[in-house]
Parts: C-alpha cells; structure tokens; sequence
C-alpha cells in the first residue's frame, strides 16, 4: 500500500477532501499542540479551527472522554508529572536547586491533599417561621419556652 505525504511529512488521509470522514491521523506535533491549547484555556472550537479539523473529530481523536474540562485537569495532571520526574532525576544526579524544588512541590502537593481532606460545614437549612416556632415548641425537658424561667436544676 502506497502512501502520500504531504509537505510537512505527514500522511494524508485517502478521503482527504472528499464529504464524509476525513480520516484525520493525530500525528505527535498535533496531539502536543492540543495540549499546549488546551492548558491555555482555548475552546474546542478554536482548537479545532486551530489544527483544521470538526470539533467531533477532535473530541473523538483527542480527548478520550469528549470534555475538554476533563482532558484540561489531566493535561495539566501529566505535565506536573513530568516537572517531579524531571526534578527527581536532577536530584538524584545531586542538583541542589532541584533537591529544593522539588522538596517544594512536595510539601504543596502535600499541603493540596490535607486541604482536600478537611471538609466544609454542612450548611443549616434555614427553616421558615412555622418550622422553626414547632421546633421550638417541641418539648426537650426544659422551661426554655417559657422565656427567663428558671433552669430545670432550680425547680423544687
């Protein structure tokens, strides 16, 4: 089987041009340029037009669950990857700077999932005027609906 190339190397898809599927081919210069749009927070829509291709044939090439929400918190997920990796090898070599850098994200990263782990208050539901009066009401075992009575320990 023969294929064409176009200028710049890559293969051209056989319906090229025609209506119909183009058989787009993600090259890895492409799939990069994506990342790097992604992360700078275009719209699906601009990278499409960006790299010449439908918006469908982007999320089906792309990003794996169609949300370009979702592909740019595992973009970004990668990336910081990459920069522990990059950094863990420096320091393993024994760069000093990297040692610290890398001490740095840790304690962040660290920092990140301790706050993850503290949960918020629930809210409280603010009751209307006839719930909070029958919550009120509600007999507890104590004169507190009586206004200033005296405290259950003071009565005889």
């Amino acid at each position: 089987m023969v294929r064409d190339f176009d200028l710049l190397g890559d293969p051209i898809p056989e319906g090229r041009g025609k209506p119909g599927a183009t058989g787009h081919i993600p090259t890895a210069e492409r799939v990069n340029k994506v990342r790097l749009l992604v992360v700078a927070r275009w719209t699906s829509q601009q990278i499409a037009a960006e790299i010449g291709v439908s918006v469908p044939t982007l999320n089906r090439h792309y990003f794996r669950n169609g949300s370009i929400k979702r592909a740019r918190e595992v973009v970004i997920a990668e990336a910081r990857g990459r920069v522990f990796l990059q950094l863990d090898r420096a320091a393993e070599a024994g760069s000093v700077s990297a040692m610290k850098e890398l001490g740095k994200l840790v304690l962040a990263e660290e920092l990140r999932g301790m706050a993850s782990d503290i949960r918020k208050p629930k809210a409280v539901d603010k009751l209307g005027k006839k719930e909070q009066r029958k919550r009120d009401s509600a007999p507890d075992g104590s004169w507190s609906f009586l206004g200033n009575a005296p405290k259950s320990d003071e009565v005889h």
